[in-house]
């Protein structure tokens, strides 16, 4: 049974319309990888059943390295993390584009606080090589791991850095459909599809730090949520997130009352950051919950 070297799928050559389809099943790559590869075509592909992902991570019963980015935590996500039954560690990548004045250390001890999470946390940038010691030696010790984690978090990127095999990348959603075994010296990487947290996250490659000094005769856009407040805020938030504010005589209903260093979540993915204590008035429920950047 021939299967695509970047996506995992077993390859067909009798409909086009399927996952898999090729020409030639002599072909290394189904037809959609290979178009994302050289053309950087999406197909997308939103019927991949988180549960069955689980299910198969916890059958496999080997130590899982669950990925994800630091505008993907919520509390979905890490309840996806918890359905892990194996022994686990919470790897967040992309830190190279966290700015420097925040500490990872800090980061990382008001997620364990925020999310009850006694699993070790570590942060990582694959695509700069960054702290990836960590990851080769958990590979090393282990000799078998899987690595999971929300779509487009980078498992790929991670996986052919470290021992260049040719997994397709891209910041599609839903890059590999399948299991895929991998060998690294001695030992087995099992690389799993991604999660999907969210049909309408905004694409996290590229992540926007900004503050903004409001007053309440201005209302925020942050998307489609609006915003009205006195106070400082800061955006933790995917760089394609449109973010404007102007005089609007609108009514927003719905109260968030902040006494502490709080997030705002943000439903497509990012947060808010707001340090002060203020009223904030909105179009629509926002979750909060204590700040995993400040105090």
């Amino acid at each position: 049974m021939n299967k695509c070297i970047g996506c995992g799928i077993k390859l067909q050559n009798t409909n086009k319309e399927k996952l898999g389809y090729t020409k030639n099943l002599d072909n290394k790559y189904c037809e959609r990888c290979f178009k994302t590869i050289h053309y950087n075509e999406e197909k997308k592909v939103t019927n991949l059943d988180n549960t069955k992902i689980i299910n198969k991570i916890n059958k496999l019963g080997f130590f899982t390295i669950f990925i994800t980015d630091l505008v993907s935590i919520n509390k979905e996500l890490i309840k996806v993390f918890k359905s892990i039954n194996n022994n686990k560690i919470l790897v967040i990548n992309k830190c190279d584009i966290i700015p420097g004045n925040l500490k990872l250390e800090h980061i990382e001890e008001n997620i364990k606080s925020n999310f009850n999470i006694n699993d070790e946390i570590c942060f990582i940038s694959a695509k700069k090589n960054l702290y990836l010691n960590k990851i080769i030696s958990l590979i090393e010790e282990k000799e078998n791991v899987i690595l999971c984690g929300e779509t487009s978090s980078g498992k790929s990127t991670l996986i052919n850095n470290l021992i260049g095999s040719n997994l397709t990348t891209s910041h599609y959603s839903n890059t590999t459909l399948d299991f895929i075994k991998l060998k690294y010296l001695d030992y087995c990487i099992y690389d799993s599809p991604g999660i999907i947290i969210s049909e309408k996250k905004n694409n996290t490659e590229k992540i926007v730090v900004s503050t903004k000094q409001l007053n309440d005769s201005y209302v925020l856009s942050v998307g489609d949520i609006k915003l009205r407040l006195n106070g400082n805020l800061t955006f933790i938030v995917p760089h394609n997130l449109k973010i404007t504010s102007k005089k609007e005589d609108i009514q927003l209903e719905s109260i968030i009352e902040i006494n502490k260093p709080s997030d705002i979540e943000l439903p497509n993915g990012g947060f808010i950051f707001v340090k002060n204590s203020c009223i904030i008035k909105s179009n629509k429920s926002l979750g909060v919950r204590n700040s995993i950047i400040g105090k």
